[in-house]
């Protein structure tokens, strides 16, 4: 029986630990919720607690805490920390799921700098995970249009997350067959969140707040 970890926050994680529940030969081991789970989303202890009793719930939000080579998956879906060479390098599988399309939005809110350099396209990625910032090979993505006259950050998201749910369903039953297709690097652009102040009236779920905090 393989043993697998989720890492992360709300409703797209709470999906991706049902897609992995639902994988033969697979048990949902452990969950790590972060540690300051958002009240504008499903809660992720809760959700677990209910759905899984079994299931291992590390409250700390701390990857440590996970033993190297318990699990033979982990899976990162919104997790706020980096997760070092300790358990990537003793986990056959690990991988994120990042909100922004890879390499020219790493980091931090990629969605709300998509809005703000007014791109057309954005997406979501699920890339194995390395000791870099959102820099492993890609395993797949969605790619979907955004309108920046009139969508709001929010917007954007709510987006990113429904294509998430399928990409999500979509990859995790083919992950053994897939063949990471490695980032151009050249072209990475990674945003990180001592940079916030510069998305001015992006910085924020909708224009109307981000003028609020002026």
């Amino acid at each position: 029986m393989r043993r697998a970890a989720v890492l992360g926050k709300g409703s797209l994680a709470a999906h991706a630990c049902e897609a992995i529940a639902d994988l033969p030969g697979t048990a949902l081991d452990t969950v790590i919720p972060n540690a300051v789970e958002p009240e504008w989303d499903l809660r992720l202890s809760d959700y677990v607690a209910e759905r899984w009793p079994e299931t291992r719930i590390i409250r700390s939000g701390d990857w440590r805490d996970l033993e190297p080579g318990r699990c033979d998956l982990v899976f990162s879906v919104l997790y706020d920390k980096i997760i070092g060479p300790s358990l990537i390098n003793t986990t056959p599988q690990i991988i994120n799921c990042h909100p922004g399309r890879l390499p020219r939005y790493r980091g931090a809110r990629p969605v709300n700098w998509a809005l703000a350099n007014c791109e057309q396209l954005h997406g979501i990625t699920i890339h194995a995970i390395d000791t870099g910032i959102d820099s492993g090979p890609i395993l797949a993505e969605a790619v979907f249009s955004i309108w920046p006259d009139t969508d709001e950050v929010k917007d954007v998201w709510d987006r990113a997350m429904r294509y998430g749910r399928q990409l999500i369903s979509d990859t995790l039953p083919r992950l053994d067959h897939i063949v990471p297709r490695p980032q151009d690097h050249s072209e990475a652009v990674t945003h990180y969140s001592r940079d916030n102040t510069a998305l001015g009236y992006r910085s924020d779920w909708t224009r109307a707040a981000s003028a609020n905090q002026v």
